[in-house]
């Protein structure tokens, strides 16, 4: 899916997400040929040169990767990128001649989706839009509603997991880089960190999330800089914007108070 409509890259992701798909990945010099030449077919009464492809190095290790999670095993960069520069942690490429670049990815560009045929075919339709009630707010790619009640609720993680669940919900887990910059988006208004219901029950050896889904966070984020603890007991997991910007820290789960975000599902 091709869109002229500009984007910075999180929003685009954001946007392929409701759709059922990611940013696009390229496996192969066959659909690293054929996107451009698709693109300008769309692209080309605008004035755009390139366009946003799903790679980007702001998900884990500073290493480049796909926003859908498949493997690395392609890669068609310019000649002297990418660029080992502030700021330039996303992908676009040329209409002109088919080269990555890093970019900017606050930059508005055009963008290209995939979408998996079988979304069309056997995925359920969800709603772009849901009325949560007062103090929630949905985000359509996980279906689900955010929030707490409207006075808020500071606690430890585990009065904090007890109170989601009094509200029918869990503290969030995190399965795709599109639900961790949604979650990142607490931060930057009112908070500097929130609890996740990401837990270790044996001094950081295995993580769990505390609604029984699979556990996928390190795809997204890294640790900030001394973390994990590895301290022994029960360990819980926030998302940090003091310690670094953007990243996991790890206490234990009953001394430190934090504010809480619970993550109700909607539709199953």
């Amino acid at each position: 899916m091709f869109y002229l409509n500009s984007s910075g890259f999180a929003d685009a992701e954001l946007n392929c997400n409701q759709n059922g798909g990611h940013l696009a990945s390229i496996h192969d010099g066959f659909t690293n040929a054929l996107l451009p030449q698709e693109a300008y077919k769309r692209f080309h009464e605008s004035t755009e040169t390139d366009f946003w492809i799903g790679a980007t190095n702001l998900m884990s290790g500073n290493s480049w990767n796909w926003t859908d999670g498949s493997p690395f095993d392609f890669k068609d960069w310019k000649t002297g990128e990418p660029q080992n520069t502030t700021g330039a942690n996303c992908a676009v490429q040329s209409l002109n001649d088919g080269f990555w670049s890093a970019q900017d990815c606050f930059k508005p560009k055009a963008y290209v989706c995939k979408t998996p045929l079988t979304y069309y075919t056997t995925t359920k339709t969800y709603p772009l839009t849901f009325n949560c009630s007062d103090g929630w707010n949905y985000f359509a790619p996980t279906h689900s509603c955010y929030g707490v009640n409207r006075s808020g609720y500071h606690a430890n993680w585990t009065a904090a997991e007890v109170y989601c669940v009094n509200n029918g919900a869990h503290l969030p887990s995190i399965h795709s880089f599109a639900e961790f910059r949604y979650l990142m988006s607490y931060l930057y208004v009112p908070w500097y960190n929130v609890w996740t219901g990401i837990f270790s029950p044996d001094s950081g050896k295995t993580w769990m999330n505390k609604d029984e889904t699979t556990v996928e966070f390190l795809k997204y984020a890294n640790w900030c800089t001394g973390y994990p603890t590895n301290t022994t007991g029960e360990r819980c997991v926030l998302l940090d914007n003091i310690n670094e910007r953007d990243c996991y820290s790890d206490f234990d789960c009953i001394s430190r108070e934090l504010n809480t975000v619970c993550k109700k599902p909607l539709f199953i």
